[in-house]
């Protein structure tokens, strides 16, 4: 068994939310990525994107998985892109169960399409959009993962984090 647990997957897919639940019924750290690098840089992810670009804010997400893969007994929620790039996989798989949160279009349009926060979403046709770029990701989560979850409407965090927990103790 791994020392840690990362969680991977489309923006919206709950990762955050299932990690911090699933941190608490393993009694490890939970750590969210995209908080780490809002709180260093002051700033919400969408400004960062503003001001500095989206290639900045891989470089701080690059760094941050590099550190937090590095603790053990730790929860770790990713970024919906962190595995664009592979140094972000080869550092989480060193020392973590990958688990891919694998949410259906339609649940993930539903989860986002109020939000601003989402600077890759802000465009006009936002389904088409997530359906674009859930399509480019979604080989990359599913074999970047040692396990998958699959997440509808129907789905409960409580069901999900139980799924993870058995597998995890399994590996």
């Amino acid at each position: 068994m791994k020392d840690n647990i990362a969680l991977i997957g489309f923006m919206g897919s709950g990762k955050s939310t299932v990690g911090r639940q699933l941190a608490r019924a393993l009694e490890m750290k939970f750590v969210d990525i995209d908080r780490i690098i809002t709180e260093r840089e002051g700033k919400s992810i969408p400004e960062i994107f503003a001001e500095k670009g989206e290639t900045y804010f891989r470089r701080l997400e690059n760094q941050i998985v590099e550190e937090e893969s590095r603790d053990n007994n730790v929860v770790i929620s990713t970024g919906g892109g962190v595995i664009i790039d592979n140094a972000n996989i080869k550092n989480l798989r060193k020392t973590s169960f990958v688990v891919y949160l694998d949410c259906t279009l339609d649940c993930v349009y539903n989860r986002v399409k109020r939000r601003k926060n989402r600077p890759l979403l802000n465009v006009e046709d936002m389904y088409a959009t997530i359906k674009d770029l859930h399509g480019k990701r979604e080989k990359l989560y599913r074999i970047s993962c040692d396990y998958s979850v699959r997440i509808d409407e129907d789905s409960t965090i409580y069901d999900t984090v139980d799924d993870i927990k058995r597998k995890y103790i399994e590996s």
